[in-house]
């Protein structure tokens, strides 16, 4: 697959990722996730605890010490780029989503419509012989 931008390996990304878990132990690695829907997916991190994407970016040490430091170095033009890279990085485009869709006539006899998102949910669930 491409454009997933992701190693899918667990890594050490330093105490501000770290947890603590039920039996006391910390954890300290966790998996790479994709970048796929990263620009439709906030609040950021593992736990949700990055209301952004600069935050999460930022929080980030251990392996990814190197990395950080370095977007932290970009110009503002630069990271501006990279945020609008970042937040192109949608699941499903605004005008693809269901939102969007012709809601139909309601009253119109093949509501709801095929085509659209939807099928005719009568026709499997509907069975005038069944007394009710």
């Amino acid at each position: 697959m491409k454009n997933i931008f992701s190693d899918f390996k667990r890594h050490d990304l330093g105490p501000n990722f770290y947890e603590r878990n039920y039996d006391a132990t910390l954890q300290k690695v966790f998996l790479t996730r994709p970048l796929w829907g990263v620009g439709s997916s906030g609040p950021y991190g593992h736990d949700g605890r990055s209301m952004s994407l600069d935050d999460v970016i930022l929080r980030h040490g251990g392996e990814s010490q190197a990395s950080r430091n370095a977007y932290a170095k970009l110009s503002g033009p630069d990271s501006d780029a990279l945020q609008k890279f970042l937040n192109s990085l949608i699941l499903f485009p605004p005008d693809d989503t269901a939102s969007t869709l012709d809601p139909g006539n309601r009253s119109a006899p093949s509501f709801p419509q095929f085509g659209h998102g939807s099928i005719k949910l009568t026709v499997l669930f509907n069975d005038p012989t069944d007394v009710e």
